[in-house]
């Protein structure tokens, strides 16, 4: 078996093996060839603060249970190790589609985070006219969110303090990526007299989009939150055909609830959000 970094001049090889989307986003590609054949391969993205996230690990079936996906993964932390990477990380929805790649993780050491939360999944065009059909008003959007793009590394930090003090059953699971790892458009912070109050923060996964937190803190009014709603339908409908999905994870209790009214009951439980991590 050969480990071999993917460029260039090899890339055609191993691209039937991973989605056109994530050639794209990888800023590594790790590949595996057996017998002459490329049959496995890996990606993963570097990430701000010394962190690489592994986005896709794929074997062929015919070469699985031969030690190809740990060999792709021991590729991925020599060259961490090597490049200072402090953490590797993999974040997904665990159910019976993902339970090989949990339990491959598992065997080759990523520790798994304690905090889990539902995933629910609902077709872009299934979201709840009663609340997306009509225009929203863009001068007030304007004046209630900033998108992720323009918001000041002070202003995140600011908002990120407000949730660590917040109980855990209201702001779910408070420690928020850094703010790069969210999609800048798709993404708003809501501000109230000039401070931060709320956040939407959505991730793109190749064609589809995860909306990995919501949260709205108590002088935020039903109204402000249908705010930070709209901003990101309105970005999103011109990026998303009504086949495309949205995933919905549910941090806190108060988003749980909301998802399925904001789909007319139509959104399906995916399993749960884990996060496994390799610590060098």
């Amino acid at each position: 078996m050969e480990i071999t970094i993917v460029r260039e001049e090899n890339q055609s090889y191993f691209e039937p093996l991973m989605p056109r989307e994530l050639w794209e986003k990888a800023d590594l590609v790790l590949g595996a060839i057996e017998e002459g054949a490329a049959c496995g391969i890996l990606a993963a993205t570097e990430e701000p603060e010394h962190i690489m996230a592994l986005q896709y690990l794929f074997v062929a079936q015919e070469y699985r249970r031969k030690g190809i996906a740990t060999a792709l993964l021991e590729g991925l932390h020599e060259i961490g190790r090597y490049s200072g990477i402090d953490l590797t990380m993999c974040q997904y929805a665990l159910n019976a589609e993902q339970e090989d790649l949990d339990q491959c993780l598992s065997k080759n050491l990523f520790e798994l985070d304690e905090v889990r939360t539902p995933v629910y999944r609902t077709a872009f065009g299934d979201l709840s006219l009663k609340y997306f059909g009509k225009e929203p008003d863009e001068d007030n959007l304007r004046k209630a969110v900033l998108p992720l793009s323009e918001v000041t590394a002070r202003m995140w930090n600011r908002f990120a303090e407000k949730l660590e003090g917040l109980p855990k059953d209201e702001a779910g699971e408070t420690e928020l990526e850094v703010k790069y790892v969210y999609d800048q458009d798709a993404s708003f912070l809501l501000f109230k007299q000039g401070e931060p109050v709320g956040c939407i923060l959505f991730e793109q996964l190749e064609e589809d989009f995860l909306l990995s937190y919501f949260c709205v803190l108590k002088n935020a009014s039903p109204g402000d939150m249908m705010n930070l709603f709209q901003a990101s339908y309105q970005n999103l409908k011109t990026r998303c055909s009504d086949s495309s999905w949205i995933y919905i994870n549910a941090l806190t209790q108060a988003t749980e609830k909301m998802v399925g009214s904001m789909t007319d009951q139509k959104a399906v439980l995916r399993g749960q959000a884990v996060t496994r991590y390799y610590y060098y």
